[in-house]
């Protein structure tokens, strides 16, 4: 007798007591959050204007010069990722309540979505609010407003950043490992969790700030082909 793919995914379901709507909205939130990232991410890297490195390097009156040429495409990036958060977020809470059994790591995932959502968003707006209020003033008390204002916006981000794609991952991946995660599945969230912490780590030394954006492709992918695996609805483990 053929077994056809929407058997195979019933059945997926049953075993694994996941509900289809949930698996759904995981996987179609997961994999559009990301894509909505990455293109305010695209929008951000056409700009010519880092505001990290701006910090590091301590030239935010270049920064703020270089903004007031860009503004209009840096209020579309942070709105852009204000959306991309905020989609995240309902990933990350469906995803951590697919787990039926180890409760207390599914409700460690959903406190770091809880706390990180707000914090990013803060500090977007922070962002927003430099880049709206002082392009293109170079004046010391803009510089000196954009440096406090920069702080707290790129470190915010930093550590929520970390929350949504390293330690979220880590905590669905410690609840659901036992269900419907293949093998490298469940690898790849457990170094999600580890390079999540290094991307946090790498910002108390100096001049490996950098490195703590490789959070990014690891956690994104991680959060793509966890949305890819609940859709098609095949664990193969």
């Amino acid at each position: 007798m053929q077994v056809t793919q929407t058997e195979i995914q019933k059945g997926f379901v049953k075993e694994h007591r996941v509900t289809r709507p949930a698996a759904r909205l995981a996987g179609y939130t997961a994999i559009g959050g990301c894509i909505t990232m990455i293109i305010g991410a695209a929008l951000w890297g056409t700009s010519g204007t880092d505001l990290w490195a701006a910090l590091d390097s301590g030239d935010m009156a270049g920064y703020l010069a270089a903004v007031a040429g860009v503004k209009g495409q840096l209020v579309a990036n942070l709105s852009i990722w204000i959306i991309g958060v905020l989609i995240l977020g309902v990933a990350g809470n469906v995803l951590a309540g697919l787990s039926q059994q180890r409760l207390g790591f599914s409700q460690a995932a959903q406190v770091c979505y809880q706390v990180a959502v707000p914090l990013v968003i803060v500090s977007y707006i922070a962002m927003l609010s430099l880049v709206v209020q002082l392009a293109g003033d170079t004046s010391e008390t803009a510089v000196a407003i954009g440096n406090v204002l920069g702080w707290v916006g790129t470190r915010a981000d930093d550590l929520a950043t970390a929350l949504i794609l390293g330690a979220g991952p880590l905590f669905i991946t410690l609840a659901n490992r036992s269900s419907w995660m293949p093998v490298w599945l469940i690898r790849w969230g457990y170094l999600s969790g580890l390079v999540g912490l290094f991307s946090v780590a790498v910002h108390y030394v100096a001049g490996m700030g950098a490195f703590g954006f490789l959070i990014l492709p690891v956690g994104m992918g991680w959060m793509i082909a966890t949305g890819i695996v609940l859709l098609r609805g095949t664990p193969n483990k």
